[in-house]
């Protein structure tokens, strides 16, 4: 990971860079026009917001019991769960569950980018790939994420065909944004059914029923956690909530106010896929994976849940 000096010359590269800002003036526009006009017209919304603040503030202040239900419930799916204190503990345990030289496609997930998991499956001579349009433009460019929403807010259209162009070998006109999004669409299909490993994040997970809780419109979270045969949730600790309704409520919200409204797909894995239809007999992996693996992230959220900011609040 950079220090302040890598932070400093970033920040300068992009105040001096006339086409990320452009972009990132586009996007902040369109975002807060519909953002506004989703709230205008579901007040609802809002009131729901105020509710998950609370319910959010009293998980923090309960949390090592309910990562002990959230664990247990898991387990109870039939979900393998680790605790990981580090990000170098989640790399270490992520990095077991796909060893080497597989092909990995993975959701967006700002957990993963915190511990940098991308990069580090790759020096294991893994073949990995973001999946979120957005993620995976950042990815072929170098660069991390401009927003945890969406990852390529400051791109323009001319920069994403530049982009898919050189590192995806696909020439594409700029002006055409739905040909660009069907262009990746095609290339991105062969690596779903060919990947031996899923990784997402979870926008929630609720601690009764061991429930993770993920909100999309690109469709490509269903595809990375259901085609391969294993799928490996990073969920870091502050996403678990008391109750599956908690954690739907959650998922909503964050959607809402990321000017997703309704959002298209709401997924909700509560363990790895099973069938019984032959003798009521159970066995993992019908269509989908046939392990689910949860990795319960920490790296300094248990330490922070006890700071008096949050006791006293």
């Amino acid at each position: 990971m950079g220090g302040l000096d890598d932070i400093l010359e970033e920040i300068l590269e992009a105040l001096g860079d006339a086409d990320f800002q452009e972009g990132l003036r586009k996007s902040g526009i369109n975002n807060q026009k519909k953002v506004r006009e989703i709230l205008e017209s579901n007040p609802i919304l809002v009131e729901k917001a105020k509710r998950v603040a609370r319910v959010k503030r009293d998980s923090v202040r309960m949390l090592a019991d309910l990562v002990d239900k959230a664990a247990r419930s898991l387990e109870r799916n039939g979900a393998r769960v680790y605790y990981a204190e580090t990000a170098e503990d989640a790399r270490e345990i992520v990095s077991k569950i796909v060893g080497r030289g597989k092909t990995v496609v993975m959701s967006k997930s700002m957990a993963a980018e915190e511990i940098d998991l991308r990069r580090h499956l790759e020096a294991l001579d893994n073949e990995v790939w973001e999946t979120d349009l957005g993620q995976l433009l950042v990815a072929l460019e170098g660069r991390k994420p401009m927003h945890t929403v969406a990852p390529a807010i400051h791109m323009t259209r001319e920069r994403a065909a530049r982009i898919i162009r050189d590192k995806l070998g696909i020439e594409l006109d700029p002006r055409d944004v739905e040909g660009m999004v069907y262009a990746v669409r095609r290339f991105l299909r062969e690596k779903f059914f060919k990947a031996d490993v899923g990784i997402s994040g979870c926008n929630s997970l609720a601690a009764d029923t061991g429930t993770l809780v993920l909100v999309e419109n690109e469709g490509n979270i269903r595809m990375v956690s259901s085609t391969p045969e294993k799928h490996v949730a990073i969920a870091p600790i502050d996403k678990i909530v008391p109750t599956i309704w908690d954690a739907i409520d959650v998922a909503l919200v964050q959607a809402a106010y990321a000017g997703f409204w309704p959002p298209t797909y709401i997924s909700l894995i509560s363990g790895p896929s099973a069938t019984g239809d032959i003798e009521q007999i159970k066995v993992h992996g019908a269509h989908g994976p046939r392990e689910l693996h949860v990795v319960l992230l920490d790296n300094g959220r248990m330490s922070a849940s006890s700071h008096p900011f949050y006791m006293s609040s």
